[in-house]
């Protein structure tokens, strides 16, 4: 039996990064537990430009992993984390030097 292989669209994709940490002497620190979440259907809801324009550690960034979170007990968490998505979505775009 031979697969047929996937489109380009179907196999490229927007992947987000989630880092928590934790306060140390008045310092958010990494801690263990960092990892990637599927966020392409958000960006491309956002549209190319403002999906481009979107920074790692903003507000924006974060309510990726809120929404992705949102009804997923297991990943909550209280404490402070940062949010890595611009560069994959330049690479999404084609943008990525």
């Amino acid at each position: 039996m031979t697969q047929v292989p996937q489109s380009t669209a179907a196999v490229r994709g927007v992947w987000a990064r989630f880092q928590p940490q934790a306060w140390i002497n008045d310092a958010a620190v990494d801690t263990d537990g960092a990892r990637n979440f599927d966020v392409t259907m958000a960006i491309e809801s956002l549209g190319r430009e403002k999906a481009l324009a979107l920074k790692d550690n903003s507000q924006e960034a974060d309510e990726l992993w809120h929404s992705y979170a949102k009804h997923r007990d297991h990943l909550q968490h209280d404490g402070p984390f940062r949010i890595e998505v611009a560069d994959a979505i330049r690479k999404f775009y084609g943008l990525d030097d």
